[in-house]
């Protein structure tokens, strides 16, 4: 007779812990893939602050910066890149006034304004040919990418998107005398 009563909580009990496992079974993945592209955007700002401390005041130097930032995330597919900012900062990290913004091109956008072939200019106030690579005061140079990222299952509480930002700053490299 006591085995009629407990008919059904096997089940109850599977489908209370089934539900909890499946919640932590997708949070793991969520974060795991929400950490990797994470580290790519680091990866990116990180590259993109080489290339420019490299470049210093050559007239591709942004265009070199974008390009590197760029191949970085490559291999990113859930999310999208929202704005990146080339600018002049100090030893402290600040973000200064002296900024090139830039967003990935849209259709709409008019090619002939398009920096190397698929970036959009947002600001310009810090052309390539006014850094200082030279001397004993070198500029300092910052790069900073916005980043969207896109949840993937969309379960929950990992919907949407996110929006990240990352920032690496570098002393301009002196040039090289021809």
């Amino acid at each position: 007779m006591r085995r009629d009563t407990e008919r059904g909580t096997a089940a109850v009990e599977f489908a209370a812990v089934f539900m909890l496992l499946l919640m932590l079974a997708i949070g793991a993945f969520e974060y795991g893939m929400a950490f990797r592209d994470w580290l790519s955007v680091t990866a990116a700002t990180r590259e993109g602050v080489r290339v420019g401390a490299a470049a210093g005041d050559k007239v591709d130097a942004d265009c070199l910066i974008l390009e590197a930032a760029a191949g970085a995330l490559k291999a990113i597919n859930s999310g999208d890149v929202t704005e990146v900012w080339i600018y002049k900062s100090d030893s402290t990290g600040a973000v200064g006034g002296n900024q090139q913004r830039y967003r990935p091109a849209t259709a709409a956008d008019d090619p002939a304004i398009l920096r190397c072939g698929s970036w959009y200019p947002l600001m310009q106030t810090w052309p390539e040919s006014s850094r200082d690579n030279d001397g004993g005061v070198r500029d300092w140079i910052g790069v900073r990418i916005i980043f969207d990222h896109q949840w993937i299952t969309g379960f929950l509480w990992w919907n949407g998107t996110t929006q990240w930002t990352d920032d690496a700053v570098m002393h301009l490299e002196p040039s090289i005398p021809s």
